[in-house]
């Protein structure tokens, strides 16, 4: 009786967790509920994102597309396709009504590959048949606007949340971005403000006016109200009614990108027939010296940086190839992991600046290598032979900071007011400011980064380095929303076996040291015999000595022991490997059942001997 009480209980327990289960799964009530262990915290939405999908005006359709059948001897890309399915459906609980998901297999020859061509996503070409991978995201809005990511590149991983985050954003926010430039010294419409004919824009610019919508802002009284970002290049004795105007551009939470130059190359000075040396001593620097002040942030525009690692090989007057310690070439270890300098290579600048601030205060975008100094702009200025520039060289250990963010709390420049506003006006503080610095102008023209060639008629352009692709990565970055802008960088799913690696890296070059140490050995062994050889003189070297057959016996059997030697060595490589792996199968097969079967016996004892006390 008691037995059937027991059961009767069970299968009531059971039912309710059955039910419990359907019920709490259908409806919904732990939906938003997440555990995320990860190291990087990979499938936790960031805040920004959050505020991306909370405000999205009508819904929007993502469609994920993804070749599964074509894509089985493809480990990689399916390992990635389902890191990226489990996020977008992680978006997609999270939006709710507001964000649908459609996962699609573009099969070869269907309506569904078909779709996917349409959208324009690429299509990778794989195995003897040629059979197309497709793997990128369509998604669309109530108004058959599309964004696309035509493929997505396991490489990109750490900024599949900002790519997923911009796709949504720019969906619901149409529109493009307005971007106002500030400049005596670039061409904005192809006449600068000050030239007396038309001259020739600079690709940079064009890159721009394609995405987003380009206009002049006056340097005096300029007028910054529709403006997402305000760019600013080259600020040559500004005004304080610019540099108040920009101020507080900032300080209303404005996006500011500013460029400054000890030394502009490519500025235009005019010449005086009285003096010609003029254009030789005439001041191309540029600075916001006020503003900068405010901001905490120090910059020197009367220094250049030397780098000898990065330098970069020009043509001289001669026609002689000279290094040039301040044209410079910055690569991946001068480049931080900021998402704008995302699969970038390579960035040129030319007698470029820096900035120094406490530390904190500017988040580096591009900095300098331990192997460089600086320098006074006077000793650039008449300067005909670059390599010059190393007599005088002397690297004092010191990274610099090229380009950054401002990051922290900024302060106004005018916080006892201006002209006719009053303090009670003035918007005296920033808590997160948009701001970022480039201490290089010569970095944005054409010739630093991008050769033009005549095609049948037409311009083509052959870029040799990053520079367009930076400015186009800061500008998208900037003029985006507040929330995709705090959507940084973050770590990949993939996590690498450290502790194997470790021990192959030690078997490696235990393997590499013997084999070095043996080889050597032979070497010696044959060095020998030539020497022997040598000395029986050129009438008897077909006559062999007792001393030369023992020798050679002796090489024989080192040989052979070398040889042993060897494959004993390359045996043992992954020994320790193989021992940590079988380690790691008795843990998870034999201890832990062996652990719980002990605790689970000890518990009976215990509740057994209770029993007999009672």
């Amino acid at each position: 009786m008691k037995k059937a009480g027991h059961r009767l209980q069970l299968f009531i327990l059971a039912v309710i967790f059955l039910l419990s289960s359907v019920i709490i799964s259908e409806s919904g009530w732990f939906s938003r509920l997440r555990l995320d262990l990860t190291e990087n915290n990979v499938f936790t939405i960031n805040q920004g994102s959050k505020n991306i999908l909370n405000n999205i005006d009508e819904q929007v359709h993502v469609r994920l597309f993804f070749s599964d059948q074509a894509t089985q001897d493809l480990p990689m890309l399916r390992t990635y396709f389902q890191r990226v399915k489990d996020f977008l459906e992680e978006l997609a609980r999270f939006g709710g009504q507001k964000l649908k998901l459609t996962i699609i297999d573009p099969v070869s020859f269907s309506e569904e590959e078909d779709l996917a061509s349409q959208f324009g996503l690429q299509a990778l070409p794989v195995g003897e048949g040629g059979e197309n991978v497709f793997f990128g995201i369509a998604a669309t809005n109530a108004l058959d606007d599309v964004e696309v990511i035509p493929f997505l590149q396991p490489e990109r991983e750490p900024y599949l949340e900002y790519d997923l985050a911009e796709l949504i954003y720019n969906l619901n926010n149409p529109k493009k971005p307005v971007i106002g430039v500030m400049t005596n010294e670039l061409m904005i419409a192809g006449v600068a403000e000050n030239a007396a004919a038309p001259t020739q824009e600079q690709i940079i610019f064009t890159q721009l006016k394609d995405m987003y919508t380009v206009k002049a802002v006056a340097i005096e009284q300029p007028l910054l109200t529709d403006i997402d970002l305000l760019v600013v290049i080259h600020p040559q004795n500004l005004s304080d009614s610019a540099l108040f105007a920009i101020d507080q551009h900032v300080m209303k939470g404005g996006r500011l990108l500013v460029f400054v130059d000890p030394m502009n190359q490519t500025q235009e000075v005019a010449s005086d027939p009285q003096n010609p040396m003029a254009q030789f001593q005439a001041d191309r620097s540029s600075n916001m010296e006020k503003l900068f002040n405010a901001w905490a942030v120090e910059y020197d525009p009367t220094k250049v940086v030397l780098d000898n690692k990065s330098a970069l090989s020009i043509q001289s007057s001669q026609g002689q190839t000279i290094r040039h310690l301040g044209i410079n070439a910055w690569n991946d270890s001068n480049l931080s992991d900021d998402i704008v300098n995302f699969d970038l290579s390579k960035i040129h600048t030319a007698l470029a600046g820096y900035f120094t601030a406490e530390e904190g205060r500017l988040l580096p975008l591009i900095t300098s290598n331990p192997d460089s100094t600086i320098t006074q702009v006077d000793a650039i200025n008449m300067l005909f032979n670059p390599a010059a520039l190393f007599q005088q060289f002397k690297a004092d250990e010191q990274t610099y900071v090229i380009a950054a963010r401002i990051n922290g709390i900024v302060e106004s420049a005018f916080t006892d007011g201006y002209e006719n506003t009053s303090t009670d006006e003035i918007i005296k503080q920033q808590a997160e400011p948009r701001i970022i610095l480039v201490a290089d102008v010569d970095m944005l023209y054409d010739r630093l980064w991008v050769q033009s060639q005549n095609f049948f008629g037409r311009s083509v352009f052959s870029p040799f380095a990053d520079n367009g692709y930076f400015v186009n990565n800061l500008a998208d970055n900037l003029s985006g929303s507040e929330d995709l802008i705090k959507v940084r960088s973050r770590g990949t799913s993939h996590r690498p076996f450290d502790k194997v690696l470790s021990i192959q890296r030690a078997s490696e070059k235990k393997y590499r040291e013997t084999e070095n140490k043996l080889r050597q050995q032979l070497r010696e062994t044959e060095a020998k015999l030539n020497e022997l050889q040598q000395a029986k003189g050129t009438e008897s070297q077909l006559i062999i000595s007792d001393a030369q057959q023992q020798e050679i016996d002796r090489f024989k059997q080192r040989k052979l022991e070398v040889r042993k030697s060897l494959r004993e060595v390359k045996r043992n490589l992954n020994k320790d490997i193989e021992a940590l792996g079988n380690r790691i199968k008795f843990i998870n097969i034999a201890l832990i059942p062996m652990l719980i079967t002990f605790v689970v016996v000890l518990f009976s004892v215990f509740r057994r001997h209770r029993k007999e006390y009672k």
